[in-house]
C-alpha cells in the first residue's frame, strides 16, 4: 500500500469540527437561554418582542426617532408574518435567533483555533477549542448584552469573530464574509463592528485576495446599510420640521453610555473582562461583587499562559487581525470613559450626526472577542504539556465559566417572556387604521409593570403592538436612574401637555386623538386626570384604558409617503437578497463538492447516452 493510500483521508472542509462546535454552541446557547424555551414573548429593556407586529413607519426608520432597530424591524415583522402564515407561533422567533447566533459564535471561534492550532496527536483538535468555542458564548458581554436586551448585537459580534478566519487565507472565502457583513447588519451598531473587523482583516491577509476581498465585502457593506440610510436620509426633514432642538440642549449621551468600572477591577480591568456595560442593572451579580476581580486574574493568567504561543504565532493573519486590534480596543474604550475621553466624544456626536453610532463605546469590546477567543485555545495547549490534554481543556473553560459563573441564573431570572392581556388586540382593532395618533400614559418611552419582566424597566411595546403612530420621545433609560433625551420632539410636547393637564384641543392640535392609560405601569401620570375628563372612554379593562379625544380633529402630520416606504422597503429587499445569496454561496462553497468527482468520471467513461 502506498505512503498516500495509507494516510487517513483528511476532512478538507473542517465539517466534522465545525459540527462539533456549532453542538456546543447550541449546548451553550441553549443554557443561557433556556429562560425563553418558556411560552411568550421576551420584554426586558430594548428587547421587545410581540406577536405579529406592524409594518408602521417607525418600523422603517421613518418616524421622529432614529433609525436605531433598522432593518432588525422589519425583518422580524416579515418573520413574523411567514409564520403566521405557516400556522407557527411567532413567540420563539427573537428567541430561537438569539441561538442561531450563539452557534454562529461557537463556529466562528472554532474556526480560529483550528486556523492557529491544527490537531496534534498529542492534543485533539477538539480538546483545543473547547474552551475557546465555549468562551466566546460565554463571557461577561454577551450575558451583559443579553440582560440589556441587545439580543441582535450577538450577530455583530459573531461576525466579528468570523471574518478573521474567512478573509485572512490566502483564497479568501469572499461569499462568507458577504454573508457575515449582511448578518451583521441586522442593526447599525452590529454593521459598524463587521465594516471595522472586516477591513482589519483584509489589511492583514496575504496580498493575493486583498483586492477582491475589499471590494466584495464594501459592496455589501454599502447595500446593507441602505435600510437605515435611507430611511435617515428620508426621515430627516419630516423629523426637523417637526421641531428640532426640543431634545434636550445639546446633551448627547456619551458621559451616560461609556464603559462602567466593575467592582475592584476599575474600567481597564472591565473592559479587558469583556465586561463594563453602562447600565449597572444589566450586570449579573457575580460581577457586582469581588469575584469580578478573581475572574480577571483567572483571565490574566490565562492570557500569561497564551502569550507565548500567541507571540511565536505573530506571523498569522488572524493573530496580526485579532491580538493588536484587542490592546487598541482595551485602551480605546477605557480611554474614552475618561474626562478628556468623553470631552472628545461629546464634540464628535454633537458635530456629526451619524456619530451617534459610536456613543455606547462599551459594544466595541466585541472587537476584542477574537483575540480572547486564541489566548483560550493557546492557553490550552501551552497547559496541556504539564495536564493531560482533557484536564486542560477543562480547566481552562472553566476560567471562561468563572467569569461570569451565575450567568444561566440570571438570564433565566430576567428572561421571563410575557403573554400580551386580550386589551391590547381590542385596543388595536379601534385605533388601526383611524386618523389621529395615540400617546401613552405614563410618560416616557419605558415601562415598569409587573406584569411584565418583574417590574424591570422596559421598552414600551405599545408601538409594536398598536397598527398606528404611537407617540414616543425616544428618550434612553440609563441605568435605570437617568436618561438621554430622544428625537421625539412633538411626542415630548405632547406629553408635557398632558402631563399640566391641558384642554384636549391642545393635544389634539399636536396631532393627538388617542390616550392609551397602561394602567399596571408606575411612571408620572401629572395632571392627566383633568385632560382625560373631557375625553371618550373607549375601551377599558384592568390593565388598558383608552380614550378618544373628540372636541377637536387631530392636527396629526401626514405618515410618510408611498415614495419613502417604497423606497425604504426596497432598500430592505435589497440587503435580504444580498445576504440570503451571499450565504448561498458560502454553503455551496462548503459542500464536499470533490466528492462527486468520482461519480463524474464514471459517467464519462460510460460516454454519452448510456
Amino acid at each position: 500500500m502506498s505512503q498516500a493510500a495509507a494516510a487517513p483521508r483528511a476532512d478538507p472542509g473542517g465539517r466534522t469540527a465545525v459540527a462539533v462546535d456549532a453542538a456546543i454552541g447550541l449546548v451553550v446557547g441553549g443554557v443561557l437561554l433556556a429562560g425563553l424555551a418558556r411560552p411568550g414573548f421576551p420584554l426586558l429593556r430594548d428587547w421587545v418582542a410581540a406577536p405579529y407586529p406592524p409594518l408602521s413607519d417607525a418600523a422603517l426608520g421613518l418616524g421622529e426617532s432614529a433609525a436605531r432597530a433598522v432593518p432588525q424591524d422589519v425583518a422580524v415583522v416579515w418573520a413574523s408574518r411567514a409564520l403566521g402564515a405557516v400556522g407557527l407561533p411567532a413567540w420563539p422567533l427573537t428567541g430561537a435567533l438569539t441561538a442561531v447566533f450563539c452557534v454562529w459564535l461557537a463556529v466562528g471561534a472554532g474556526a480560529l483555533a483550528r486556523r492557529v492550532l491544527p490537531a496534534t496527536r498529542a492534543v485533539p483538535g477538539a480538546l483545543l477549542r473547547l474552551p475557546a468555542v465555549l468562551g466566546a458564548v460565554w463571557n461577561p458581554f454577551v450575558v451583559e448584552r443579553l440582560l440589556q436586551g441587545h439580543w441582535s448585537l450577538l450577530a455583530g459580534a459573531a461576525a466579528v469573530v468570523s471574518l478573521p478566519v474567512v478573509l485572512s487565507r490566502a483564497r479568501p472565502r469572499v461569499a462568507a464574509a458577504c454573508a457575515a457583513v449582511a448578518g451583521a447588519g441586522l442593526t447599525p451598531t452590529g454593521w459598524v463592528l463587521a465594516v471595522i473587523a472586516a477591513g482589519v482583516a483584509v489589511a492583514c491577509a496575504p496580498r493575493g485576495g486583498r483586492t477582491r476581498s475589499a471590494l466584495a465585502t464594501a459592496g455589501v457593506a454599502v447595500v446593507t446599510a441602505l435600510p437605515w440610510l435611507v430611511a435617515t436620509l428620508l426621515a430627516g426633514p419630516a423629523s426637523a420640521a417637526a421641531g428640532s432642538g426640543a431634545a434636550g440642549a445639546g446633551a448627547t449621551g456619551v458621559e451616560a453610555f461609556a464603559a462602567r468600572a466593575e467592582t475592584g477591577i476599575g474600567t481597564v480591568g472591565s473592559v479587558v473582562a469583556s465586561g463594563g456595560i453602562w447600565n449597572a442593572a444589566a450586570v449579573p451579580p457575580s460581577r457586582a461583587t469581588w469575584w469580578a476581580a478573581v475572574a480577571l486574574a483567572l483571565l490574566v493568567a490565562v492570557w500569561a499562559l497564551a502569550a507565548p504561543g500567541l507571540w511565536r504565532a505573530r506571523r498569522e493573519p488572524v493573530v496580526r487581525a485579532a491580538v493588536p486590534v484587542a490592546v487598541a480596543v482595551w485602551l480605546l474604550v477605557s480611554a474614552a470613559a475618561t474626562g478628556p475621553g468623553l470631552a472628545v466624544l461629546d464634540a464628535l456626536v454633537d458635530a456629526v450626526p451619524a456619530a451617534g453610532l459610536v456613543r455606547d463605546t462599551q459594544k466595541f469590546v466585541a472587537l476584542a472577542l477574537p483575540a480572547t477567543v486564541l489566548a483560550l485555545a493557546v492557553a490550552t495547549r501551552a497547559l496541556a504539556r504539564w495536564l493531560r490534554p482533557a484536564g486542560a481543556a477543562v480547566l481552562v473553560a472553566a476560567v471562561a465559566v468563572a467569569s461570569v459563573p451565575d450567568a444561566p441564573a440570571a438570564l433565566w431570572s430576567a428572561l421571563r417572556p410575557v403573554t400580551y392581556g386580550p386589551g391590547w388586540a381590542e385596543v388595536d382593532r379601534i385605533v388601526a387604521g383611524e386618523p389621529g395618533d395615540v400617546l401613552v400614559l405614563p410618560a416616557g418611552s419605558f415601562r415598569s409593570t409587573p406584569l411584565w419582566a418583574g417590574g424591570a424597566p422596559v421598552l414600551d411595546p405599545a408601538p409594536r403592538l398598536l397598527d398606528a403612530r404611537v407617540l414616543v420621545p425616544g428618550d434612553l433609560l440609563v441605568g435605570g436612574a437617568g436618561g438621554v433625551a430622544g428625537e421625539g420632539s412633538r411626542a415630548r410636547a405632547a406629553t408635557d401637555a398632558l402631563l399640566d393637564g391641558a384642554d384636549p384641543a391642545v393635544l389634539a392640535g399636536l396631532g393627538v386623538r388617542w390616550v392609551l392609560d397602561e394602567r399596571t405601569s408606575a411612571g408620572p401620570r401629572g395632571e392627566s386626570g383633568a385632560t382625560l375628563e373631557s375625553t371618550t372612554t373607549r375601551y377599558s379593562d384592568p390593565e388598558l384604558t383608552l380614550h378618544e379625544i373628540t372636541a377637536a380633529a387631530p392636527q396629526a402630520p401626514p405618515p410618510a409617503s408611498p415614495a419613502a416606504r417604497a423606497a425604504v422597503l426596497a432598500a430592505h429587499a435589497a440587503w435580504m437578497l444580498v445576504g440570503f445569496g451571499a450565504a448561498l454561496g458560502a454553503i455551496l462553497a462548503a459542500l464536499p463538492v470533490p466528492m462527486l468527482a468520482p461519480a463524474l468520471r464514471r459517467r464519462r467513461a460510460r460516454g454519452p447516452g448510456r
